[in-house]
């Protein structure tokens, strides 16, 4: 039951420990009252350098403007979200039955008998995607107390397909980071190794699946989130196709390389998910893509992904190198390696994009970005942006560095470099395209190196070195150009798994899921972790 306090005139006020109706609240009064937008106006003359006269004579005409906004308000209801739904939730984070700090939520959800080709498999949803009735927290502070009403696009789709959702898995803070070490509650440790890093940003759903706890983790990938802890955690990692899974309900950061992923431990469970997750390609299911054979398929070596300066592991190079090579004793053929020179300049092509795509999206426009027809989510955009105007501490560390970073460089550039990186991923993804007319698979480490140890200062490691993106080199490149993306373990390296980077043409997810299945019955199944519980 919620508790109500009273306003000084006596009415219902905001509820306690409510970030919805206090969002409501604090856009109804400055709808309301002209006054309290001075500051605003002031601020905003500064920064496009309008003079105070010029400001004093639009003031009337943006009075008007807010007198449409509070109609179109009004016409809406004054209605942000529906009311959660009541759902019993257990905060599990860092007990006896979960070492690593994997959990954020469990659910107690009905396990009755359920029909579709997920009944009964349980799954846990990073909690940068909506579920109803369950604290969607983002891995930090500022979003703490924030419940959505309805579920994800995708959640919805896995429960109608008879899959249990078993609760919320930790990520990184805002998912600023592709290791595991700056959630608001604590590091996720690496179930091979709790002193080292489970990768990210879906740290906890990774950690997850490798320990048995889920059937499936459902995650974000915007540069390799999905993929990072799948090699580093050794199971199997997917980012689907651009635009396969419905991104609706999940936080966004740059609309055109958001991708939700799937995890699980056996590359053959990802057909059934992707059949009741994703849309089909080409009407056909996916199940039944899957079944064609892969004898007589071509695979290529990418060079630019092995051999990075001062980055690649040369162990991990190798064990790639040899576990591609084995895929000829599946009836595959292994064409050597092949060349796309903008691949080493993926990161740096990434950055741009990601950084003024992220101000635009998460910060300018509350996680709802702009100029797109895709739903809105009205309490999305309430509640962060009162919680980032009266609560700025609450901002990670490297969400800061992003907000403020990006801000310069776009004011400093006018959007120039931008633009160039947007050019740079057209003839990047015209690079991949042409080796995969060559071939159909193309190979390559995942990650450089084997995961780093988890830092003792979280935030000095931010902001002094690259641990937060050093393993993004290769991911997030298939990000950029949206092309299905798999990680399948391939090995171990001083008892750490090493994950093979299997890439293909678009639409052709269920090809990869049955190479990486093949892989794993007549190559390499990777072992239970020793740290299990």
């Amino acid at each position: 039951m919620k508790t109500s306090r009273m306003d000084d005139r006596g009415r219902p006020a905001t509820p306690v420990n409510d970030p919805a109706a206090a969002a409501a609240e604090a856009i109804n009064a400055a709808l309301a009252d002209p006054v309290s937008d001075r500051a605003r106006l002031a601020a905003a003359a500064a920064r496009w350098n309008l003079t105070p006269e010029l400001v004093d004579r639009l003031r009337p005409a943006i009075d008007r403007m807010r007198g449409t906004y509070r109609r179109v308000h009004q016409l809406a209801g004054g209605d942000i979200a529906p009311e959660p739904a009541a759902v019993p939730v257990t905060l599990l984070h860092r007990t006896a039955a979960d070492p690593h700090g994997a959990w954020r939520y469990r659910i107690d959800e009905p396990r009755e008998l359920r029909e579709g080709p997920l009944a009964g498999r349980t799954v846990t949803v990073k909690e940068t995607i909506a579920v109803r009735g369950v604290p969607m927290t983002l891995g930090g502070e500022l979003m703490a107390g924030f419940v959505p009403g309805s579920d994800s696009a995708v959640v919805e789709r896995v429960r109608a397909a008879g899959g249990v959702i078993a609760g919320t898995s930790v990520c990184e803070d805002l998912c600023y980071s592709g290791s595991s070490f700056t959630s608001a509650g604590g590091p996720v440790g690496n179930p091979w190794d709790p002193a080292r890093a489970a990768g990210g940003s879906t740290s906890g759903g990774a950690v997850l699946v490798a320990t048995g706890a889920a059937d499936f983790a459902i995650g974000t990938d915007l540069g390799g989130s999905v993929r990072n802890p799948a090699a580093w955690c050794g199971v199997v990692g997917l980012k689907p196709t651009f635009g396969a899974i419905d991104y609706d309900g999940a936080m966004p950061t740059e609309r055109t390389m958001d991708h939700i992923g799937v995890l699980t431990r056996s590359a053959a469970d990802l057909p059934a998910f992707l059949d009741a997750a994703a849309a089909p390609v080409d009407g056909e299911a996916y199940a039944s893509a899957y079944r064609r054979p892969v004898a007589g398929l071509r695979v290529g070596l990418l060079a630019e992904g092995f051999g990075w300066p001062d980055r690649s592991d040369h162990r991990v190079d190798q064990r790639v190198r040899e576990a591609a090579g084995a895929l000829d004793s599946l009836g595959m053929v292994v064409a050597g390696e092949l060349s796309a020179p903008l691949h080493r300049h993926g990161r740096d092509i990434h950055l741009p994009i990601s950084l003024e795509g992220g101000l635009t999206t998460v910060f300018e426009s509350r996680l709802q970005g702009n100029n797109h027809t895709d739903p809105y989510h009205p309490l999305f955009g309430a509640v962060f942006g009162t919680a980032l105007a009266e609560r700025p501490e609450d901002l990670p560390v490297g969400g800061a560095l992003a907000l403020l970073g990006a801000t310069v460089l776009r004011e400093s550039t006018h959007g120039l470099v931008m633009a160039h990186a947007q050019r740079l991923r057209r003839r990047l993804r015209e690079e991949i395209d042409e080796l995969l007319s060559q071939v159909d698979i193309l190979a390559l480490p995942t990650v450089p190196m084997l995961p780093h140890h988890l830092p003792e200062d979280p935030r000095q490691a931010v902001l002094e070195s690259d641990l937060a993106f050093e393993m993004h080199d290769n991911n997030c490149v298939f990000n950029l150009t949206g092309h299905p993306a798999l990680s399948v373990p391939c090995g171990l390296v001083d008892g750490l798994p090493v994950g093979m980077l299997l890439v293909g043409r678009h639409g052709s997810d269920a090809r990869l899921a049955r190479v990486a299945a093949e892989f794993q019955q007549h190559v390499f199944e990777c072992p239970i972790p020793a740290t299990t519980p």
